[in-house]
């Protein structure tokens, strides 16, 4: 990724990819100075916690949670994020861009707000929400051997 003034705000997708490539997930994020997610990216990911019928996979996202997830700054939203978020998404669906769910609206409301880049593996749904996004999966794949 070429260097960028803005901080990073990593959504669930991201999340995910890094809980099935933990070697990819750390390489990526290595040496980034400004990392963050918020409270929506941070629920989504967090459902994984508690909805696999398996326990071994309930505890895989728990690790990773623990590992990854948790020590990296969470910033909260406001409430003038819910009336932004509502108004980003009608906008893409009223300009056929996209149909991004309301979790990506808040995401998007928090990018926008704190002037961050929105990692994502979904870049059409932020992209329609009118945020910079970067998709590290795609930029750094992970290493196969």
């Amino acid at each position: 990724m070429p260097e960028s003034p803005l901080g990073i705000l990593i959504d669930s997708s991201i999340w995910i990819q890094g809980q099935r490539d933990l070697q990819w997930f750390v390489a990526s994020v290595a040496g980034e100075p400004d990392l963050a997610s918020c409270d929506a990216a941070v629920g989504e990911y967090s459902v994984g916690l508690y909805a696999p019928r398996e326990k071994n996979t309930r505890d895989q996202v728990r690790e990773f949670f623990m590992a990854c997830v948790a020590p990296v700054r969470r910033l909260p939203h406001i409430p003038d994020d819910f009336s932004e978020a509502a108004r980003l998404i009608g906008e893409a669906i009223f300009a056929s861009a996209a149909k991004p769910s309301f979790p990506d609206g808040l995401i998007a409301a928090v990018a926008r707000r704190t002037g961050r880049i929105v990692w994502t593996a979904d870049e059409t749904d932020f992209q329609a929400l009118g945020c910079q996004t970067f998709n590290p999966w795609a930029h750094k794949p992970p290493v196969t051997v």
